[in-house]
């Protein structure tokens, strides 16, 4: 089963770091590889986060339809995989399922992501030996795909819980989704928490030092990052830790500029599994649960795991 992972730059210099030959018209076009015998490429679109976030829906979307298409006529690739902001933009990968013109199968790669995301956190936990009964976490999107998913497995394990949303409606949604001590709110409320995880589409960090108590731990899943590694500079007690990371085998290393060797994003790392799984399912919208325990054991099943924790790549 043929792979494609369609993603975006997150800033208008990325561009420079991606070879010339890639770069074919309207996207950018990564070599052939080769996963276990398993093929697929990295297909990108030339939008930044800002460019999404700020064009006409219908602008990007047309786009994202046209580099899969493409993906699915010229590359036979059946199943594709809507990296970042390519999936809030299509509603969770929705959207793209509904257009004729895209035949093959989409998943946003989110399940994967919220079980490393909560591995994280608990290895995080254990390494500065604290436990999460003692503790306060704070959820940035929490409705969101993610983290609503993460909210549902962690809330539970928290002393307290805070589940941060821009919007009351939706917050209010996920109220009736959640058990556990928990508090919905609009405003930015993570400076009360010992531990924050982010999970937004925020086209730029979201977090300053003034958002932060002392000795936080901060999951920053988003792409882009949500907390920026200035702050992290400044605020040497807290604890940056790469949310959306797995170890994946440096033989299969994906041509993605600036990954670290050795590392792959859950969201893609998932996509992989389930082309290796031959898996003919469509996975948008809202995470399963029953779904994300199946990317579970694929990634211990592929050895595509969290071993060890990073920040911005390196080892923490």
């Amino acid at each position: 089963m043929r792979f494609a992972i369609l993603g975006h730059l997150i800033n208008k210099n990325d561009i420079n770091d991606i070879p010339k030959k890639w770069i074919k018209n309207d996207i950018i076009l990564s070599p052939e590889a080769n996963i276990n015998e398993t093929k697929g490429h990295i297909i990108g679109i030339k939008l930044t986060a800002k460019d999404i976030m700020s064009l006409p829906q219908n602008q990007v979307r047309e786009i994202i339809l046209n580099a899969a298409v493409y993906a699915q006529n010229e590359l036979d690739v059946e199943l594709i995989q809507l990296g970042a902001l390519t999936t809030s933009v299509t509603n969770g990968g929705e959207w793209l399922l509904g257009q004729k013109e895209f035949k093959g199968f989409v998943n946003h790669g989110d399940s994967y992501t919220a079980v490393v995301t909560c591995h994280a956190v608990h290895k995080a936990l254990e390494k500065f030996e604290k436990k999460p009964s003692d503790l306060s976490i704070a959820i940035v999107g929490a409705y969101g795909i993610i983290g609503e998913a993460v909210s549902k497995i962690l809330v539970p394990q928290f002393k307290h819980s805070i589940l941060i949303g821009r919007r009351e409606e939706k917050l209010l949604e996920l109220e009736i989704k959640i058990k556990g001590n928990f508090e919905t709110t609009i405003d930015l409320k993570t400076k009360e928490a010992d531990v924050i995880i982010t999970a937004t589409n925020h086209p730029k960090a979201l977090l300053d030092s003034q958002h932060l108590n002392k000795n936080t731990i901060v999951i920053d899943v988003s792409q882009p990052p949500n907390l920026s590694y200035e702050v992290c500079k400044k605020r040497k007690d807290v604890i940056r830790i790469d949310g959306g990371y797995v170890d994946f085998p440096p033989k299969y290393h994906l041509p993605i500029p600036g990954m670290p060797l050795g590392k792959n994003f859950a969201c893609i790392v998932e996509v992989i599994m389930q082309a290796l799984e031959n898996e003919r399912e469509n996975h948008v919208g809202s995470v399963d649960i029953n779904h994300l325990r199946k990317t579970e054991k694929w990634g211990e099943k592929y050895g595509f795991t969290l071993n060890e924790l990073t920040n911005f790549g390196k080892p923490i």
